[in-house]
């Protein structure tokens, strides 16, 4: 293998570790300290300035519980972010959507987009709070169904909304909008998990007509 691509392969190897363990929830100290690896050399890894020997890298694909080929990749089944499971990246997609708005500088759109955050909240919490019967519903000056059609309504505004403003705020430069090449692995990773629960849901979800009231 030339240097070349020998250099390709430690960025893409290093990348696939780092995808799976932002999916997995796993931070960098933690997977450090149950493979024995140093939290250094784990970063210059993932970022693919270092190489380790294999019984390094087995070690961690062992701690990530993930098959060998999402890692090492083969000729017959390469690696797809899609087919990593599932872990808790809800920590990582807010921290790339801060760092985006941050970039606006605008306190309008920050303030916008963390409203929208505390309605999507909003919603699981008050879904979840209502299933407890012993759990008052006295606490939501709102009624359920109300408050749901409301959110809606804002939430499938929202894109067509913000992408308004931005065009028409002389404050803000939207080529400020791109995150830094360190985030491209969360941002591929925060991806292609959304995406993928998209294409799972397609027709699970019928629309509701007047006789399903």
């Amino acid at each position: 293998m030339n240097t070349e691509k020998s250099q390709q392969y430690l960025q893409e190897v290093g990348e696939r570790l780092r995808g799976v363990r932002l999916l997995m929830g796993i931070t960098q100290k933690q997977a450090a300290q149950a493979t024995g690896i140093s939290q250094s050399f784990l970063s210059s890894l993932e970022r693919g300035q270092k190489s380790a020997c294999t019984a390094q890298i087995i070690s961690l694909i062992r701690y990530y519980k993930v098959p060998y080929d999402m890692i090492f990749g083969s000729e017959k089944c390469d690696y797809n972010l899609s087919d990593f499971p599932a872990g808790g990246s809800s920590e990582i997609c807010i921290e790339l959507l801060d760092t985006l708005v941050g970039k606006s500088r605008s306190d309008a759109l920050i303030t916008g987009t963390n409203n929208c955050l505390k309605l999507v909240v909003y919603i699981m919490f008050r879904t979840i709070y209502r299933e407890n019967p012993r759990n008052s519903e006295k606490l939501f000056s709102l009624g359920f169904d109300e408050a749901m059609e409301q959110i809606k309504n804002i939430l499938l505004a929202a894109p067509s909304n913000i992408g308004r403003f931005i065009r028409e705020s002389h404050n803000i430069n939207a080529n400020r909008f791109e995150l830094p090449p360190e985030k491209n692995p969360e941002l591929r990773a925060f991806i292609a998990e959304c995406e993928n629960m998209l294409r799972s849901s397609k027709g699970a979800y019928p629309a509701k007509t007047d006789s399903d009231d």
